[in-house]
């Protein structure tokens, strides 16, 4: 089991090594792989004895303020550091205004799982093959603490188990069970970090689904659906974007449709979209020409424009993508 080339981990692992002061970061609106990632890392190197900060330029949201060592990040950068930990995104703009500008590292490390054109660190750990940029932090725990414990165990667990909706989706492997068993083993209980991340919600965010679900708009081929969500909808529910979580699966449930995405309003005619596949359409690929990215079955862009525009011209993207690969078969 393993899927870090021996090479390049032990570059990483090198550069862990040698590192005194190391700032951890992740991309913006952070999800469960993104801080179970995070802060599984961040306990391992403080038990070497090694000064950490994990950074984030938003706050943690609810859903994950249950991990250990949440309430240690913080969203502003020391002046420097020996190493910098890029996790979960390999461009430095996905963490952030501040971080893309911060020069204070003498050396950078980005471990993730999303493809990219170009990787911007010293040493890039990218495998796509990774359910989750947690299973790659996973396989360098192992080496540099064998015997980690249970604060370890939860975080990584948690970036699996979110990126791998609940080990329902095609990117959950025999080596995403391997090392969910093996947390397990050190302590995890699979119930509980269930029903912190799945079956904790605020009410509000239960008036803000009803509010979504109210937009939805599916094609005239019926194979791609929408959602979309307002300020508006945000101050009268008493919410913001980190509510949003998982609201996009309930588009993608339809039976029939193959592409599913929602649209999160950020300023006037400014959008960020995110998109779900069942697996026929590739939509990391679909929104390379926006200026997107992500995985085949997961990916997201940002857009301008009339909304009503925006959905009709992405209906018929993916209707087009559709009859290229069934005309291919």
């Amino acid at each position: 089991m393993g899927l870090l080339e021996p090479g390049v981990r032990a570059l990483a692992l090198m550069a862990i090594e040698s590192a005194r002061t190391v700032v951890i970061a992740s991309h913006i609106d952070p999800d469960g792989d993104a801080l179970g990632s995070s802060l599984g890392l961040a306990l391992i190197l403080r038990n070497l004895g090694k000064d950490v900060i994990v950074y984030n330029r938003d706050t943690v949201p609810y859903s994950y303020k249950f991990l250990p060592g949440a309430d240690q990040v913080v969203n502003r950068l020391p002046d420097e550091c020996d190493l910098l930990c890029l996790l979960d995104c390999s461009e430095f703009a996905r963490a952030g205004d501040e971080l893309l500008d911060w020069n204070g590292y003498k050396r950078s490390l980005c471990i993730d799982h999303h493809l990219t054109a170009d990787p911007a660190a010293d040493i890039n750990l990218i495998y796509s093959d990774a359910c989750a940029t947690g299973e790659l932090i996973y396989e360098l725990a192992v080496v540099l603490e064998p015997g980690f414990g249970l604060n370890v165990a939860a975080n990584l667990y948690t970036a699996i188990l979110t990126d791998t909706g609940s080990f329902r989706y095609s990117n959950a492997t025999p080596s995403s069970f391997a090392v969910a068993g093996d947390l397990v083993a050190r302590g995890v209980e699979p119930w509980e970090i269930t029903q912190q991340v799945y079956e904790s919600q605020p009410v509000e965010r239960l008036k803000l689904t009803a509010l979504v679900l109210e937009t939805l708009q599916i094609a005239g081929s019926k194979r791609a659906a929408a959602v979309w969500v307002t300020e508006a909808m945000f101050a009268a529910t008493g919410t913001d974007g980190e509510y949003t979580d998982g609201l996009i699966n309930y588009p993608r449930s339809i039976a029939g449709v193959e592409v599913a995405f929602m649209a999160r309003e950020i300023g006037p005619d400014d959008y960020k979209f995110s998109f779900r596949s069942r697996g026929l359409v590739n939509v990391a690929a679909l929104v390379t020409d926006f200026g997107g990215g992500g995985h085949h079955n997961a990916a997201g862009c940002r857009l301008q424009g009339k909304l009503e525009e925006l959905i009709e011209k992405i209906f018929a993207l993916v209707d087009t993508e559709l009859k290229k690969l069934e005309s291919n078969d």
